[in-house]
């Protein structure tokens, strides 16, 4: 990869200059092989101590992102099959994908975790720059919204028993839903010990400090779900129609709404409770995989038919869940502009950082309901779950910054990861959330004020297409500047 030259003080007052074409070049001269085939994986950084025993696995980061795939008109269009076609062309890097979703009119991006999330996320730039190269030699764009703000009619992928199960049980209609909600999931690799990589499960173990830090990971991130979601939130607009600041949640989840995707399934698709123990995950795991298969058995899948799942855990699609690729996944937020990207999953990281490697413990107390993410000594206090489902995910969805209770959820989250800075210093990357919290706007409330510039005034009539067209064309041309931007950043 060629290196970008360090951001210079005004990268920001820069960033409108630089332009399609210049992303291109960059790509040309450091184009980076992908692999078109393989789904993600992850490397693992076990290692022995002078004593011979191992030691906690140091920190790992991985992400997968989802775009949707826009016309030279800004139109969603079925062209993931005849864009990944191109990519494959190029010699393949075992360690990158660029591989098919559900729908054919969105395509994904990921990379493996590595020791630092800097360098995880330069090789997914790379994969996005030659994606994006790609894409532009077609007369293609690819946008980073959560929805397609118009109408999006993607044509499904139905060739393997896992869809084809899914498709017998949801129904065209319901399912289809998946096809158009694009994602940001972040993974992070549990701690040393915890995970059993031959039969893609957690272990069963009696006595272990890392184990207690995976339980405090998972319910941190259950807690930190409505703000987060907050800060990615890009999809107030679903098939033309206003359903809140975060329609993509509102419908994949089913918040809300009889016809979402998991609306009757909310095991497989609700965010969950938190847990006491890894027991209890491993029980819940078991529970919700025989789950399943009964579910889709009773909805006509005969058992010669029945998906081939590598792991139990396969059959969990929450907002944060335990990976078969051994790590503790957030994937409830929308798909979004890289800064944003970026910002959220260095806050993430740091969170994270202090709770498997320091030992920071995660409390549920009420007093967390007015201080949310207090700190004493080394313990981190939350709300209850009960208020962090029913009461933060809902203003979290539908009102976003513009909730008093949401934007000051938002920034306590911001103001923990300072605290847990280990280096005590400013945290540069963490400016597009600040600016956020300054501004009460996140990329929804753009999106809104875009649709009302260009004439809709009303959000309770659908959105016009050409109006829709405009603004994902709009998003999609932003994309090639904050690539760049970010990968100064980084380097």
């Amino acid at each position: 990869m060629t290196k970008a030259k360090p951001a210079s003080k005004n990268s920001k007052n820069n960033s409108a200059k630089v332009s399609q074409n210049k992303v291109r070049s960059k790509v040309n001269s450091g184009r980076t092989n992908v692999s078109g085939t393989k789904k993600l994986g992850i490397k693992k950084n076990g290692k022995k101590n002078g004593a011979g025993k191992a030691s906690l696995k140091r920190s790992t980061s991985g992400f997968e992102v989802e775009f949707f795939i826009l016309d030279k008109n800004g139109r969603a269009v079925n062209a993931a099959t005849k864009l990944l076609k191109e990519v494959a062309k190029q010699k393949r890097n075992e360690n990158a994908e660029i591989v098919l979703e559900m729908g054919d009119s969105m395509i994904e991006v990921g990379s493996y975790p590595d020791v630092a999330s800097s360098g995880t996320l330069s090789a997914l730039l790379d994969n996005i720059k030659l994606l994006l190269y790609t894409a532009d030699e077609m007369g293609l764009y690819l946008c980073p919204l959560g929805t397609y703000p118009g109408t999006n009619n993607p044509k499904l992928h139905q060739n393997t028993a896992h869809y084809k199960a899914k498709l017998a049980l949801f129904g065209p209609k319901r399912w289809r839903h998946e096809a158009r909600c694009a994602g940001y999931h972040f993974h992070y690799a549990m701690p040393w010990g915890v995970f059993d990589t031959k039969h893609k499960r957690l272990k069963k173990l009696i006595n272990s400090k890392n184990k207690q830090s995976l339980v405090n990971a998972h319910n941190f991130l259950v807690a930190a779900d409505p703000a987060l979601t907050t800060f990615m939130q890009s999809s107030p607009f679903y098939q033309g129609k206003y359903l809140g600041k975060d329609s993509r949640a509102i419908m994949y989840r089913g918040l809300g709404k009889s016809e979402g995707l998991f609306s009757n399934f909310p095991d497989f698709g609700a965010l969950p409770s938190y847990r006491h123990t890894v027991a209890d995950m491993i029980s819940k795991a078991e529970q919700r995989f025989e789950g399943w298969i009964k579910l889709i058995t009773g909805a006509g899948v005969k058992n010669k038919d029945l998906p081939r799942y590598p792991s139990k855990l396969d059959t969990n699609w929450t907002p944060v869940r335990i990976n078969k690729h051994g790590t503790i996944e957030q994937r409830g937020m929308d798909m979004n502009h890289p800064l944003i990207m970026y910002a959220v999953s260095v806050m993430t990281s740091k969170i994270l950082e202090a709770i498997q490697e320091r030992f920071y413990t995660i409390e549920t107390s009420e007093v967390a309901i007015a201080e949310p993410f207090k700190v004493v000594k080394k313990v981190i206090f939350v709300p209850p779950d009960t208020y962090v489902k029913k009461e933060l995910q809902t203003l979290s969805v539908n009102k976003g910054m513009d909730s008093d209770v949401i934007h000051r959820y938002c920034r306590r989250l911001v103001e923990l990861a300072k605290i847990l800075e280990p280096k005590k210093k400013p945290i540069k990357m963490l400016d597009p959330l600040e600016k956020m919290l300054k501004n009460k706007k996140t990329v929804s409330d753009e999106i809104i004020s875009q649709a009302r510039k260009l004439g809709h005034k009303d959000l309770n009539k659908p959105l016009p297409e050409e109006v829709s067209a405009k603004i994902a064309l709009d998003h999609a041309k932003r994309l090639y500047q904050e690539v760049v931007l970010v990968q100064k950043l980084i380097d």
